[in-house]
């Protein structure tokens, strides 16, 4: 169960990084055009929040089912 919950989590914490990447150079991109949406800001950090909270769910759920 724990390397169940484990994948769970790293894929989830994958996405959550994938997803601050794509946000931030979409706002990069946009603020050089001089059209940049601060929603966007908005979007990469909660993305961020999401990676690094999966991330230690994933520690844990590895660590509290390890045999």
């Amino acid at each position: 169960m724990g390397v169940g919950l484990g994948l769970l989590f790293s894929i989830l914490a994958i996405a959550g990084a994938i997803a601050t990447t794509v946000f931030g150079y979409t706002y990069a991109v946009q603020h050089a055009a001089g059209e940049a949406s601060h929603a966007l800001q908005v979007n990469s950090g909660i993305a961020f929040g999401v990676a690094m909270t999966a991330a230690a769910l994933a520690i844990v759920a590895i660590h509290l089912y390890d045999n």
